[in-house]
């Protein structure tokens, strides 16, 4: 007699005409999503299998069925753990290659929309705009890389082409980390969270006078000083724009679209902060210190000032 698990627990059903494991497969999926549940991954007899296998194997045969299910974000958690492989897989394959085999390019062209498809699911659920975000701080951003790396990966036939297409593979792999970054913030409990966005309202003005310090060390000389006190402090901001939109997806109940403070709008607020630190990494990648001192020393704090508010207010709203 087949065992049923779900999450190591023995689920009571019966069968209901089911003749092979594909049918019992299909009906106990259908009821895990009707429970807003996702399934992660499965096992027959403790082997894991695809679900193609599935209709040629009898109940008979199959003495324990165990599935794993979890959240979306569980969902989105494994995915990208092996998105994160295949980009690695893909890389070590190409380096020092003047071509591919044609299975190779195939492959390809199967397993580059599928990463595509996953960093776009991704990115939506964090409410992430691809076209201001630059993983290497400077060069493309997300959206043109994800563009170039399509393309590239339809002509691979030369040592420049495969150089390019690594390139494009390398800045993929950096915002991998990135979203892993910013899901591992929004897996916290929620008073971790709000210690989160507590944390930066108390320091503001530390946050702010580091932003400052780059600018003077980068007068002064010190670039590499500089960009470490700029990474870190857009860190923080990073971690406290992903506890920001983790609160607003466990609290759906307020319009978060129409938080205002002064005629301003939070959406707004955190739209101008994604331009403003893409106008930075932009100005550096084009070396232009004055410029990205200007924005550091007098928008950026301006914005962060504006920000503060708001924040409380959501405080305000999510500890009552």
């Amino acid at each position: 007699m087949m065992n049923i698990y779900i999450n190591e627990q023995q689920l009571d059903t019966k069968l209901d005409g089911e003749t092979n494991l594909g049918q019992v497969f299909d009906q106990i999926q259908k009821w895990i999503e009707s429970n807003g549940k996702y399934l992660r991954h499965f096992t027959v007899n403790g082997q894991e299998f695809n679900r193609s296998d599935l209709d040629s194997l009898g109940i008979e045969e199959t003495e324990r069925l165990d599935l794993y299910v979890g959240e979306e974000l569980d969902v989105i958690e494994d995915s990208l753990v092996e998105v994160d492989n295949y980009v690695d897989k893909v890389g070590s394959t190409l380096v020092g290659r003047d071509s591919l085999t044609e299975k190779e390019s195939e492959d390809l062209k199967e397993g580059i929309p599928w990463i595509i498809s996953m960093i776009r699911t991704t990115t939506k659920l964090l409410n992430l705009n691809l076209n201001l975000i630059q993983p290497m701080g400077k060069g493309k951003n997300v959206e043109e890389i994800l563009e170039s790396l399509h393309n590239g990966s339809l002509v691979l036939d030369s040592t420049k082409a495969i150089e390019t297409f690594l390139e494009d593979l390398r800045d993929v792999k950096l915002f991998l980390m990135d979203l892993s970054t910013r899901l591992a913030v929004m897996r916290l409990d929620e008073s971790e969270l709000i210690e989160i966005i507590s944390k930066f309202v108390d320091q503001k003005d530390k946050v702010i006078k580091d932003f400052m310090l780059v600018n003077e060390n980068f007068q002064s000389g010190k670039d590499h000083l500089a960009s470490e006190i700029l990474n870190d402090a857009v860190g923080r901001l990073t971690g406290l724009m992903s506890a920001l939109v983790s609160i607003q997806t466990r609290h759906t109940e307020l319009d978060w679209q129409e938080l205002s403070f002064e005629d301003k709008k939070l959406p707004d607020l955190v739209g101008q902060l994604n331009v403003t630190l893409s106008n930075i990494a932009s100005a550096m990648e084009k070396n232009d210190i004055v410029y990205a001192g200007d924005i550091l020393e007098y928008e950026l704090p301006e914005i962060l000032e504006s920000l503060v508010p708001f924040l409380s207010l959501v405080l305000e709203k999510v500890t009552v």
